[in-house]
This record gives C-alpha cells, structure tokens and sequence, in this order.
C-alpha cells in the first residue's frame, strides 16, 4: 500500500476512478486550470551561485529594481512569480534561464531546454486534446544523487492530463560507443550509439530496460518511486542505487512523446505511423541549435528545433547528450549560471493565469487578422542579444525588437539576421530583446503588451541596464506595437524606430482609427524613425504618420526606400541608418520644457498593471468622459525654456543600401535665447484630474510662481513639490493661480523683551503653506501656520522692523513691512 500526503488524495482518487491497475506512483494534487503557486520553500544555494532566478526573488517591487525607469508601468515591476516546487524532489529548483543550457547547483545537474518545441519532425500534432497541442514539451530536466538513491526529474511545459506524456532516458554509462546498442526501446523509433540501459517513465510507473536484451525491470515493484506532480507539471523518479548504480561520468540522453495505452512506451503521432515517435528530444545545446535555421515556410525551425527537426525525420539522435559527472554530483558541486553573448533565447514566469497549452491555430500563418493570446502557458520565452563587449558593470542600452504578424520571438532570425542585429545591437553595445507576446498576432494589445513589460522587468533583474538609452521598434505588425507602446509612454525611451508599419491598435482591437496619427505630437521630446518602399504594404499609413510628425513639429526621419516591399524592409534593408538615427539621440529626456500627450480613453488595462496616466512631470491623469475620442495636456513651463527652436524638414533623395530613397528628416533649429521665467501654462480637454509635479517642471520654489490653466471642463489640478502636495478645482475657461498675495496689517508690537507680530491671513489660490517672518537683517525669526509670532529677546529699538512673507505651494508672496509700536511697561 502507497501512502499518499493529504493534498495528493484527491487526485489519487480521481486516477482510481479509471478503472485500471495504479503502481507505486505518487500523484501531485491541482486541478487543471491551477497555474501558480506563489510560496515555495527555499532551495539551498551556496553563496557563488547567483542566478536569475535568486536575482528574482531578492529584487521584491520595481522600486528596488535598478535599470527600470521609475515611472515604467506596474506590470514590469511586479515580483515574480514562484514556480511550485516539484514534490519528490528536494534538490536545487535553480534551473539555468536560458535554453539548451546546463549547470549544476548543489550537487543536482539542472537543464533547461527550449518552449513550444514539441514538434517531432517539424510537423507532429497530437490526437488527444488533452495535449491541449503541447503535451510533450520538455521544458526543464534535472538528476540528482544521495547515498541511497538517484533522481530523475522531467518537468514539462503542459500537464493537462499526466497520462499524456511518455520520457525516456537512454544511459551510456561506460564512455564507450561501441559498447551496449543504438535502438532506442520503447517504441520511440530512434537511435544513438552506446546504450546500456534506459529508463521509461510516466504517470503509471517507470520501467529500467536492458537496452541490448530488451529485459525490463518495473521499478516502481523494485523499490523506486515516481511522484507525478501536476501543480509543478513534473515527474521526479528516484531510484535506488542497488537497482541502477550510479558512478564516473555517464552520457545521457532524454526524449519525449506521447505514452501508449499502458503508459510503458510511444504511441505514434498522427503525421508518423511509422519511424521516430519523439516529439521533443532534450539536451540539444546552442551549438546544436542556432538561432534561427532555414526560413519561415513551416514550423520546423521557428522554435528553436530546426536540428532536432531533421534529426528525428532521420531519427538519429546521437548529436544530443549530456555528459553527467556523478562525481560532482557526489561533491555537491555547483556552477554558475551560463550567461552567454550574442543570441539566446531565455524564459521567464508570467503573472498571467491563461491556463495551458497552446491554441490549436498557434504555429499557423493565417494573415495579419488581430487575435488574442494563442501561448498561454505561464512560463513564456523571449529572444535576447547581448553584445559581444557587454560588462555588468557597465549600464546597457536596451533595445526592444517587436516581431512582425505570423512569426514569434526569433522572428528577426535567419540568413539576414546580421543586418539587424549588428547594426541594431553589436554596434550600438545594446542588448536587444524579442518577446513571443503572446503569439503571432496579437498586435501587442492586451496580453501581448503585457509580455512586453513583464521581459523588461526580468531584463533588469538579469543584466545591467541603462534606463535612459531605452529604443522600442518593431516590424511591421511590431511596429504598430511599438508605435501603441511608444506613444503611451514616451518618457520611458530616447527613441522609436518604426519599420514598414506605422499604425495603431486600442486594447478593443480597433485598427487605424480616423486621427490615431494625431498621436505623433505625443513623441515630441525623442527621436522617431520611420520607414517604408515603394512596394510596402504599409507605404499609405508611413506616409499618414509621416505627414502627422512633420506637422506636430516632432524630430524624426522617414526613409523611403525605392523599389523595396515590406519583407526586405523587415529583414535587413535600411537598419543600419535606423541605428545610426538614434544613436544621435542616445539618451531620454527626463524634464522636458513642452509636453504634449494625447490618449484614449479607455485604452489602459490596469487589471494587468497597465496604465495610460502621466507624461515627463504630468502625472495622476484621469479622464473626465470615458466615451470621448480623447483626452489631451499639453503644458509649458517657461522655467526649463532656455532656447526658442523651429522645426526644419529637409526632404532629399540619398543612396542607401545601394538604393536611391527619399528621406525626409525633421530637426529642431534654434531661433534665440529665452529668458526663463518661473511660470507654467496647461491646457487640458477631458482631464478630470492631474498631477503636476512642480520641481520636475522646473519650478524655483523660492520665488513666486504662476500656473495658467486653460480647461474644457471641470478639472482638479494636484500640484506636488518636496512631497507636499495641494489641490485647485478649476472650472472651464481659463484661470491664473499665483502665489499669495502680501498679508497686510503687519504690525510689531514691543513688551518688556518680546516682540509681537501679527497680520491678517493673506489672500492665496491655493492653501497657505505658512508664513515666514525676518527680522531687519533678513534673519528667519519664526515659521509659523498662524496669524501671529512672538520673538524674544532684547528687542529695546524702537527702530527694529520686521517682514512677514506668505508661503504656498506656487512659491512666496511680496514681504510685508511690519509697523512698529512700543508698549513701556
């Protein structure tokens, strides 16, 4: 009899209920749909192994997250999530978080291999829904040791239904290939050279094979235990080592698939009766898998699985292995996390709770057509770039690269690959980052932006980035993306490049709305480039946006290439002059002197940490009318003005990639100097309320200011300095708030040693901060909220005068001169 912890009956219950024989198989309790579970007990780690996932944990909310800018939205400084912890296992869960990586931490040896790769061939689907199209995707794989036994660990990516996958682990345990066989057993229809023994595992047990006699020895009747855990989506066998001994250094391999009837072996997959069975074949390294090989005409090389596509379809899997050193397992060894160069593809847990799996239409190409989330597992990949000259002690620019409609995170990858990403990212020394978001047309809407943000949080809890050199651009689809993205956060970035897709779609998947390139003056204070040919398919809208930002008096370049359509565009024409475009504006502005911002309302998801709110120091932004077309601020403060400028277009024709285009580049020209003036004018139109954040805007608290507000409608206006913050109700019109006036009636009034001023409350705007009262010399003899001030003292001249100033927000009045009388006692 198997005992079985409290929170496993029910699930033991439910697998009872099937009507067939169980072996000594411990089953995870959760219900399908449970995707996390935020507490976990800590994992031992010594002190040299810092990993992203530790980073993770220690980086708590965005505040403490250096690298990110502060007023990025909450969705990209949330803590992450917890994995759960695999049950049966009680070794490191500190997985490498870059795929086809290995380390080893405490003595475990941990593997992570690619997402949404269990595509066999290149073309397997899976008869069961169960599968939910992604039911034998190796996501993580782990071996451990103790004294009495080992542990094999396989956690997969969907655990829907545990009776779908089968795994199987092949052993060369002598170091020699000519020794044992290269049949892989269990039907798996694959072949490597040297096995030994072999290992087949699933929820209804593990059995040890004699790969060269085919004698098989059920484990779980010879001692060993399989946990299947359903919350972590693992299987953990631990297997005692008078049954399989364990010693030197072993080559192993791990494939899997789908489990036959009896859960001992591979069914076939619908598009292969016959041949390899193996959906997903593990320990297939970088080298093994390059960044993007082939092109784009089916899935067989999209997800990072073009090597393990042509060897199943040979069904040779000799090339995928890991050496396991069971002596450094023995030692408790650990090893750093791989922290490679140039390309990679990473992975991170998400907040959102999609459920599992994939949409059956995911890995299709059906057209630019909006659609929502098609990935929904919560552990999501991304593309990454890290120059070859990165130092972590030296702050990164980042650049985000949003892919185009119908591809996924390596959609920038392939034969052209260098036409991007040297001049975008090796050149430019900027790490560079891709996500999936979500799936291939989600239009980074919704979900798909929220990928965006959340990578961009785990970017900075993993390297060392600069958050004022921060470039958004995208393809096509991800231009629009970056175009949504860029223009409802301008302060986070120095610059947009949009390529061949200029365009807008609002979280109701509304697509190029009448007026969504007015937009364009929201992108006053960084640099814009834009691009298209004379055979793009996005050449209308490139010139509507063109037209928009020449008219906003915005700085930005748009290149017209002759004779280029829009998947040269993509690929590699023209990036070289994008990144030489921006890298003359390197850097963000911070407190700029206008701030113009347009949003729709309605056009923010706060549910998933998303919010359209503030501009540079206009901040707290909430709209009046939620069914208007737009809310607008747009503000000056003459404090930051030093120059006036004008906005010059030169339109010319230049040879660029060996192509004639016209290139249109707006400037700013300086006209003169401008005398600052500590002042401030707002406009607003549906604004029901903002923030102005004063000292941001420049503002010189010690001389008195004024705010002009022109509204449409009632609007309450926060003004915040120093952490004080006061509140003025405006109606429509226009309204000057300016410091307070002068208090009158200053009277000094002498007894004895002391000294008595009082005046009357001064007339103010906005709530009176207080007074300041100065004697002859210009000392500060009292502070005070009151009406009054009582200075002591020798106070004997009849001739001493004292100045009482009003004080608030917006700055301090004109001084008022006291009269002066004596009392004689």
């Amino acid at each position: 009899m198997v005992h079985l912890p409290d929170r496993l009956k029910a699930a033991a219950a439910q697998r009872a209920r099937r009507s067939r024989p169980v072996p000594a198989v411990l089953v995870g309790a959760a219900a399908a749909g449970l995707v996390l579970a935020l507490c976990v007990a800590p994992t031992t780690a010594t002190a040299a192994t810092t990993t992203a996932a530790t980073a993770t944990a220690a980086a708590g909310d965005g505040a403490r997250v250096a690298g990110l800018p502060p007023e990025i939205p909450a969705a990209a400084t949330a803590d992450e999530p917890a994995l759960p912890r695999a049950e049966g296992w009680r070794f490191s869960e500190q997985f490498p978080r870059t795929s086809g990586t290995s380390r080893y931490d405490v003595g475990a040896f941990l593997w992570t291999d690619w997402l949404y790769d269990d595509m066999g061939r290149g073309d397997f689907t899976y008869a069961s829904a169960q599968a939910a199209g992604n039911g034998a995707d190796v996501f993580r794989a782990g071996i451990a040791g103790d004294a009495t036994h080992t542990y094999w660990r396989v956690d997969w990516n969907t655990l829907i239904d545990s009776d779908v996958p089968v795994a199987a682990w092949a052993f060369d345990t002598d170091a020699d290939t000519a020794t044992g066989t290269a049949s892989w057993p269990a039907d798996a229809g694959v072949v490597s050279p040297g096995i030994e023994t072999a290992m087949i595992v699933s929820s209804r047990g593990a059995w040890l094979v004699d790969a060269v006699t085919g004698a098989r020895t059920d484990l779980t009747a010879s001692g060993a235990t399989v946990t299947v855990d359903e919350a972590a989506r693992s299987f953990v066998v631990a297997v005692p080592r008078t049954v399989m001994p364990a010693d030197d250094t072993w080559t192993v391999r791990l494939a899997a698939g789908v489990a036959n009837a009896s859960g001992d072996g591979f069914a076939p997959a619908p598009q292969a009766p016959d041949g390899s069975r193996v959906y997903n074949a593990a320990f297939r390294d970088r080298d093994d898998e390059q960044f993007l090989a082939g092109g784009w005409t089916d899935s067989s090389t999209r997800w990072n699985n073009g090597a393990q596509s042509a060897a199943l379809r040979a069904g040779d899997v000799t090339d995928f292995a890991a050496e396991l050193d069971w002596g450094r397992v023995a030692q408790q060894a650990s090893t750093a996390e791989p922290a490679p160069t140039g390309y990679s593809t990473r992975w991170y847990v998400s907040s959102l709770d999609l459920g599992q799996g994939l949409d059956p239409q995911a890995r299709l190409t059906y057209g630019p057509a909006l659609r929502g989330p098609s990935f929904f597992g919560r552990v999501q990949p991304y593309t990454v770039y890290v120059p070859t000259g990165y130092d972590a002690g030296d702050p990164a620019p980042l650049t985000l690269l949003l892919h185009a409609g119908d591809r996924n995170h390596n959609g920038f990858g392939g034969t052209t690959q260098e036409d991007v990403y040297g001049p975008m990212c090796e050149d430019r020394g900027s790490i560079c980052v891709t996500p999936l978001g979500r799936g291939n047309t989600t239009w980074y809407i919704n979900e798909g932006e929220l990928d965006v943000w959340e990578i961009w949080g785990d970017l900075a809890r993993t390297y060392t980035l600069d958050p004022d050199r921060t470039v958004i651009g995208g393809w096509s689809m991800g231009a629009v993306g970056a175009t949504r993205i860029a223009t409802n956060h301008p302060d986070l970035f120095a610059a947009t490049v949009i390529v061949s897709g200029a365009g807008y779609y609002d979280t109701q998947g509304r697509r190029d709305q009448a007026g969504d390139e007015d937009r364009m003056e929201n992108l006053r204070n960084l640099v814009t480039f834009m691009d298209s040919g004379s055979r793009d398919v996005a050449l209308n809208n490139t010139r509507r946006w063109d037209a928009a930002a020449d008219a906003a008096d915005v700085r930005y370049r748009a290149n017209y290439y002759e004779d280029a359509d829009h998947g040269q565009l993509g690929q590699w024409l023209g990036w070289s002059d994008a990144a030489e475009y921006v890298e003359q504006h390197p850097e963000r502005v911070h407190s700029p002197a206008q701030v113009s911002f347009r949003w729709e309302p309605g056009d923010a998801r706060p549910d998933l940490g998303i919010t359209v709110d503030r501009a540079y120091w206009l901040t707290g932004l909430a709209v009046r009318d939620a069914s208007a077309r737009w809310s607008r601020v747009e503000a000056t403060s003459h404090a930051l003005a030093r120059t006036s400028t004008e906005a010059v277009l030169t339109d010319q024709t230049q040879v660029i990639d060996g192509r004639n285009v016209q290139v249109r580049d707006q400037a700013w020209a300086p006209t003169g100097e401008q005398e600052p003036r500590n002042a401030l004018d707002l406009s607003t139109e549906n604004v029901a309320k903002l923030r102005v954040e004063l000292d941001r805007a420049g503002l010189d608290p010690a001389a008195p200011a004024e705010l002009s507000v022109t509204a449409d409608g009632e609007v309450t206006i926060q003004l915040a300095r120093d952490g004080a913050t006061r509140v003025a109700h405006v109606s429509a019109g226009t309204h000057r708030l300016s410091p307070p006036d002068a208090p009158a009636d200053v009277t000094a009034v002498v007894a004895g040693r002391a000294v008595r001023v009082t005046w009357t409350t001064a007339a103010s705007d906005l709530p009176l901060d207080g007074y300041i009262v100065r004697d002859a010399s210009g000392e500060v003899v009292c502070e005070t909220r009151a009406t009054t001030c009582r200075v002591a003292g020798d106070r004997d001249h009849e001739s001493q005068e004292y100045t009482v100033t009003a004080v608030s927000i917006l700055g301090l009045s004109e001084p008022a001169l006291s009269s002066w009388a004596a009392v004689r006692p």
